[in-house]
């Protein structure tokens, strides 16, 4: 299967919550807990942290990963991102064969989550499947151009039987490093949609995501 290398790609900025990724988070900060999770994932060969911040990097080096200085055009919020992904792909070029890919922005997921996606992916049929990435069921009300998406309106359906609609939360995502550059994307032809539960997968995106998320990372701790 090869080397599995988590890559974390970490801007110093945000521009909905600013430095959300460095700043205070309960006891700790988005970045440093998810190193603190992922240094507890067996199958993972290496870590790779890409920034073009000083601040980010200097806060990742006491965890002895890998540092990528990445060129600050590539952090940029226009630059796009298919762009991005195949150069950090390329930059990690001799670090491994598959890329592991991990936001920091879903501090729920805890490091079960990874250990067991990655022995999922080891085993999945390459014939089939070229990726995985995680999606959690939507268990909403959905309109496309005017018309119900993943229900009929007679009669009404609880919203607990509405099936078969996944919503992509990239908390964890792993394709082969090649592949990687070669899409300039993390959704692979024929990606395996692997499920992780909502509640682990709850991403930062806007600052109220970060007070709930704060929230129940502190109840699950018992932090006050």
């Amino acid at each position: 299967m090869g080397k599995m290398v988590a890559l974390i790609a970490v801007k110093g900025q945000s521009d909905r919550v600013p430095t959300k990724n460095i700043r205070p988070f309960a006891d700790t900060s988005l970045l440093e807990l998810k190193l603190s999770q992922i240094k507890q994932v067996a199958s993972i060969d290496e870590i790779v942290v890409s920034s073009e911040d000083e601040k980010v990097l200097d806060l990742a080096r006491p965890f002895e990963v890998t540092l990528h200085h990445r060129d600050p055009i590539h952090s940029k919020s226009s630059s796009p991102m298919s762009k991005v992904y195949s150069y950090l792909a390329t930059e990690v070029a001799e670090s491994g064969d598959h890329i592991v890919w991990i936001p920091v922005t879903n501090p729920l997921a805890e490091a079960p989550i990874y250990e067991e996606a990655i022995q999922f992916f080891k085993k999945m049929d390459t014939q089939t499947y070229d990726s995985l990435i995680s999606v959690h069921e939507v268990k909403d009300y959905i309109i496309y151009k005017g018309k119900p998406l993943n229900f009929q309106p007679n009669p009404w359906p609880r919203s607990q039987d509405l099936k078969d609609t996944y919503e992509i939360n990239f908390a964890v995502n792993i394709l082969p490093r090649d592949k990687m550059v070669e899409w300039g994307s993390l959704h692979g032809v024929n990606p395996y949609y692997y499920p992780v539960p909502e509640e682990s997968a709850m991403d930062i995106d806007f600052p109220i995501d970060f007070e709930i998320c704060e929230y129940i990372y502190k109840k699950n701790k018992g932090l006050k």
